[in-house]
C-alpha cells in the first residue's frame, strides 16, 4: 500500500499542472521528505505516522536506570500495591503483607544493613516508615539499578530509542503516583490522617515531638486538613487522564515537595517513601521540562507537547483513556469509601462517649494514704482524660502521659485500661456519678487500692479551642 500511495504521489507531482501549481502532492512529498531533514511532527499532514527522534546516548541510559529503580521499588513497596488494590484494611491488608514478603530479599538487606549503614536488621518493621529494613531496601534496589543498567546498555547498544516502552512504562508510574495520591489525599480530605484529641490540650507543648506538634497543628484546623487533602486528590485526578498527566505530574510534584520538607524538618518516619513519590514525580514531568521551562524564562509561547499515545488507532487511544480514567475513579471511590469508614468507626466520626473530656484529679488516695498535689508524687495522677470511646489517657503529676487502650461500660460503671506502651499493666476503673461533672472513680493499679475525685474541665475554657476565628480584633491574640 506504501509503495501504490509514493507512486501514485510520484506521478501526480510529475504533471505539468501539479508542478506549475505546487500543488498538494508536492507538499506531500516535500513534508515526507522533511522528516529526515528535521522538520517538527506537528507539521505533518493527518494520517502520515512520525518517524520516532533518535534518543541520545544519556537519554538511553537514564530511561534504564529509572525503568529498573521505578519498577522494582513500584513492585516491592507494600503501600502502593495496597493502593492499587482499593486501600482498605482486612484482607487487602494481608494481600499486601503477603505480596512484601515476596520481595523481601533479605539476605542482601541484611548484608546492606550490617556492612552499609552498621545495623541490625531486627524482626518488627515499620512499612512506610524509616527503619533500617526500608533503608536497606532503598540501597539494594539503587545498587541493582546500577548494575542492570550497563548490561542493558551492552546488550542492547544499537536500539536508538524505547518510546514504545516508555508509554507503557509511564503509564504505569502515572497510576501508582495517582494511586498514592488518592491514598493520602483521602485520609485528610476525611479528615483522619490528622487528629487533636483531648489528651493534647494538656500535654505541655515542650513535651511534644516534632511530628507530634505537626499532627496537633494540622488537626486543629480541619478545612486546612481538607484542602491539603482535596490538592492531593487533584494531582491524582489529573494524573489518571493522559492529556492532563503532565499537569498532574506538576501539581503532584510541588505536593510531594512540601510532603518531603514537612518529613524532614517534624521528623516524619515516611523520609523514603515520600522522596521516592517525590522521584515518580520529577520521572513523569522529565519530558516536559525543555518545554516548561522555556515558556517560563522566555516569552515564547508554550510549545505544543508531543503526543504519546499508546495505540495509532484513534479510536483505540479513546477506548484505553476511558479505561484509565475509569480505572483512577473506582480507586478514589474505593479509597475515599474505606476512609469514610474507617473514620466513622474509628476516628473522630464515631459517637463520643458520655465522659468524653477532660477529669481534673481533685482527690486521690493510694491504699488509704492521701496524696496532695505535689508534682514530685510519682504515683499520684493529675487527670483522666476521654479521648474516645475506646482510648482513654492518663496524666501523672509530671504531666506525662499514659496512652491506654479501654472498654467504657456505661451501664457497669467501669472501665478496662490496658496500657499501649506496655499491655502487662491493666487497671479496671469503677465510677459513680454523682453529678454530670463528677466522678468518684474506685481502682486496683500499680499495685495499689486507688480511691479519686474527679471533676470535668469545661472544653471551652481552653483557648485552643475556645479562641475561634475573628475578621477584625483589636491586637494579636498570644498566650
Amino acid at each position: 500500500m506504501k509503495v501504490r500511495v509514493g507512486k501514485w504521489l510520484r506521478t501526480l507531482a510529475s504533471s505539468p499542472v501539479t508542478r506549475a501549481a505546487g500543488g498538494p502532492a508536492n507538499r506531500a512529498i516535500r513534508r515526507r521528505r522533511g522528516l529526515a531533514a528535521g522538520v517538527p511532527p506537528t507539521l505533518l499532514p493527518t494520517g502520515v505516522p512520525p518517524t520516532a527522534p533518535r534518543w541520545s546516548g544519556a537519554t538511553r541510559t537514564a530511561f534504564r536506570f529509572g525503568f529498573v529503580y521505578a519498577g522494582v521499588y513500584c513492585l516491592t513497596t507494600p503501600q502502593i500495591y495496597l493502593a492499587l488494590r482499593g486501600g482498605g484494611m482486612g484482607r487487602l491488608q494481608e494481600a499486601a503483607d503477603t505480596w512484601a514478603k515476596r520481595w523481601t530479599v533479605r539476605p542482601a538487606r541484611a548484608w546492606m544493613a550490617t556492612r552499609v549503614l552498621n545495623r541490625e536488621l531486627g524482626d518488627n518493621r515499620f512499612d512506610g516508615g524509616d527503619d533500617p529494613y526500608t533503608w536497606a531496601g532503598q540501597l539494594c534496589w539503587l545498587a541493582g539499578a546500577a548494575a542492570v543498567t550497563p548490561v542493558w546498555s551492552v546488550l542492547d547498544r544499537h536500539r536508538t530509542d524505547y518510546a514504545t516502552l516508555d508509554k507503557w512504562f509511564r503509564l504505569a508510574v502515572r497510576f501508582c503516583l495517582a494511586g498514592q495520591m488518592f491514598s493520602y489525599g483521602a485520609a485528610k480530605a476525611v479528615p483522619l490522617q490528622f487528629q487533636l484529641p483531648p489528651s493534647k490540650l494538656v500535654q505541655p507543648l515542650g513535651d511534644l515531638s516534632p511530628m507530634s506538634l505537626l499532627w496537633a497543628q494540622t488537626g486543629f484546623s480541619k478545612p486546612y486538613q481538607i484542602l491539603l487533602g482535596c490538592a492531593e486528590i487533584t494531582g491524582g485526578l489529573l494524573l489518571i487522564v493522559p492529556r492532563t498527566a503532565a499537569l498532574g505530574a506538576l501539581l503532584s510534584a510541588v505536593e510531594m515537595t512540601q510532603v518531603v520538607i514537612l518529613n524532614m524538618t517534624f521528623d516524619v518516619p515516611v523520609k523514603a517513601h515520600s522522596l521516592n513519590l517525590l522521584l515518580l514525580s520529577l520521572l513523569l514531568l522529565a519530558p516536559e521540562t525543555a518545554r516548561l521551562a522555556g515558556a517560563l524564562v522566555t516569552d515564547r509561547a508554550l510549545p505544543s507537547a508531543a503526543r504519546r499515545d499508546l495505540f495509532r488507532s484513534r479510536a483505540a487511544n479513546r477506548a484505553a483513556a476511558a479505561l484509565q480514567i475509569g480505572a483512577g475513579l473506582w480507586l478514589l471511590r474505593a479509597q475515599l469509601r474505606n476512609d469514610w469508614e474507617f473514620w466513622r468507626t474509628y476516628g473522630g466520626g464515631q459517637e463520643k462517649p458520655e465522659l468524653y473530656g477532660i477529669w481534673e484529679v481533685e482527690d486521690f488516695s493510694a491504699d488509704g494514704e492521701q496524696h496532695p498535689p505535689l508534682t514530685t508524687d510519682g504515683r499520684r495522677w493529675r487527670r483522666l482524660v476521654v479521648d474516645s470511646a475506646n482510648a482513654v489517657t492518663i496524666q501523672r503529676m509530671d504531666d506525662s502521659l499514659d496512652a491506654c487502650m479501654a472498654v467504657i461500660d456505661m451501664a457497669a460503671g467501669s472501665i478496662a485500661l490496658t496500657r499501649m506502651a506496655d499491655p502487662t499493666w491493666q487497671a479496671t476503673l469503677t465510677f459513680r456519678r454523682p453529678a454530670a461533672d463528677r466522678l468518684t472513680v474506685e481502682a486496683k493499679a500499680d499495685g495499689s487500692d486507688l480511691r479519686l475525685h474527679l471533676r470535668r474541665r469545661a472544653l471551652d475554657t481552653v483557648p485552643l479551642v475556645s479562641r475561634g476565628f475573628h475578621w477584625v480584633q483589636d491586637t494579636s491574640y498570644l498566650r
